[in-house]
């Protein structure tokens, strides 16, 4: 129901936006330019409103030269909102209004369906997995960028492949995207591998403020307010919870970041059947099941420890 309304939609219609979440990852970056790719294709005006990347990360994703929010002044018959749970959670909310029809293209067990038109498969390892198939549905002929595209997606969302999202349909698509042409495992190395030298002191540092709690099943880093400061790029600490998670014997990992005074950003990493996004929407955030995301305001650390606790029954 959901694909064919989406299909029917861009079919009918001829002015896009598309936007997504803030501080954007690879899926939400790869599915964004795919599907705008797929759109232009079609000879449908396509407009992107997104945060650009501060990094250098994605510059192989050259589409991002197109990105032009001085150009949301004007109304569209659709906006595509894509990979975002929560309209809070957008870019910017408000750009819905200027949308006649807003379409929600989400994977997240989280998503509280907030378009006009919803479609949310809980299923797909990535939204860049949905937007592969909504592409193959409109029959536009995949090319060298678009695969691109996708493959970012999906592989930032599965963790290079090894997590457990990745399903039989994910190597499936993967497979057909290696006809293309595109130095796939560079790509792969400047996601996972490559790191600044900035970086690997972070993860030094944070490495060295891990404790584990709940008898260790849980593990714990918490930066302060003061850490915080130490560090010119948020984004450099993308991944670090990776390697509370990791620990033998823990089942759930938090990041605890002090953004600003008792103002705190909570990543969620769970190794189990423990669903951490439960968590996250207990503090309007969200997720999966097993990566999720929340910040907490007007707390100090110990309030969010306490309020934490009884939510973290393993």
């Amino acid at each position: 129901m959901g694909m064919n309304n989406v299909l029917t939609t861009i079919r009918s219609n001829d002015t896009f936006l598309i936007s997504t979440h803030k501080s954007p990852d690879g899926d939400a970056l790869g599915s964004s330019i795919a599907l705008g790719l797929a759109l232009k294709k079609m000879g449908k005006q396509v407009t992107y409103a997104f945060e650009k990347p501060s990094s250098t990360k994605f510059s192989f994703l050259t589409e991002l030269n197109a990105l032009d929010n001085a150009d949301l002044e004007q109304t569209f018959q659709v906006g595509l909102f894509l990979d975002s749970s929560d309209p809070d959670h957008l870019y910017d909310s408000k750009l819905m209004e200027k949308c006649r029809v807003r379409v929600n293209v989400d994977h997240h067990v989280s998503n509280v369906g907030y378009g006009n038109i919803n479609f949310v498969d809980v299923h797909a390892s990535a939204t860049a997995e949905i937007v592969y198939d909504l592409i193959q549905q409109l029959l536009v002929e995949m090319d060298d960028e678009m695969a691109l595209a996708i493959y970012t997606g999906i592989v930032s969302d599965t963790g290079n492949f090894k997590y457990s999202n990745v399903t039989y349909k994910t190597h499936e698509i993967a497979g057909k995207l290696y006809r293309f042409p595109n130095p796939y495992w560079e790509i792969s190395k400047k996601l996972f591998d490559e790191l600044s030298f900035e970086k690997v002191q972070i993860i030094g540092f944070a490495l060295g403020k891990i404790r584990l709690i709940k008898e260790g099943k849980v593990a714990l880093i918490h930066l302060t307010n003061e850490d915080m400061k130490q560090f010119v790029d948020d984004t450099d600490m993308e991944g670090i919870i990776n390697y509370a998670r990791d620990i033998i014997g823990v089942e759930v990992a938090l990041l605890i970041k002090e953004t600003n005074a008792n103002v705190f950003k909570v990543s969620l990493r769970s190794n189990t059947t423990f669903d951490v996004s439960v968590v996250a929407v207990h503090f309007d955030g969200g997720g999966h099941a097993k990566a999720a995301g929340c910040t907490v305001r007007d707390v100090t650390f110990e309030q969010l420890m306490d309020r934490l606790d009884p939510l973290l029954t393993i």
